[in-house]
């Protein structure tokens, strides 16, 4: 079966677009641009291409979160001897202490993880508080 698709010109028919995509037990929508050169290209982030779930909008959840790094993890292949994938944290005011929030480990050049693997390393502990 072929996907559904619908062209729209406001959020509004994104939105509606999305809710009968949710009743239909589908996680949410790709959105595309109509550029002619917005193609898709696997493991590249762009604007062209936006994936929009349902639990994005009801967390009100926006573009970004002020994280910060509190573990990383040594890579592998192409990333051996830098760090390949990082452990973030936010502050908790409830119980006032850094709480770990998700993992990421994509969408770095190799110069941004030789940048971030020389700043951080000076922190390097030996084990986990």
């Amino acid at each position: 079966m072929f996907a559904k698709y619908q062209d729209a010109d406001s959020f509004e028919e994104i939105e509606a677009f999305l809710n009968d995509s949710i009743k239909d037990c589908c996680e949410g929508l790709m959105v595309k641009t109509m550029n002619v050169n917005a193609t898709y290209e696997p493991s590249k982030r762009s604007f062209n291409w936006l994936k929009l779930k349902k639990d994005y909008l009801d967390t009100q959840m926006g573009d970004s979160l002020d994280l910060v790094v509190v573990g990383a993890d040594f890579g592998t292949g192409k990333r051996t001897g830098f760090f390949g994938s990082f452990l973030l944290a936010c502050w908790n005011e409830d119980l006032e202490c850094l709480q770990t929030v998700c993992k990421v480990g994509t969408g770095f050049s190799d110069e941004n993880l030789e940048k971030i693997h020389t700043q951080l390393k000076e922190l390097m502990i030996e084990k986990a508080p």
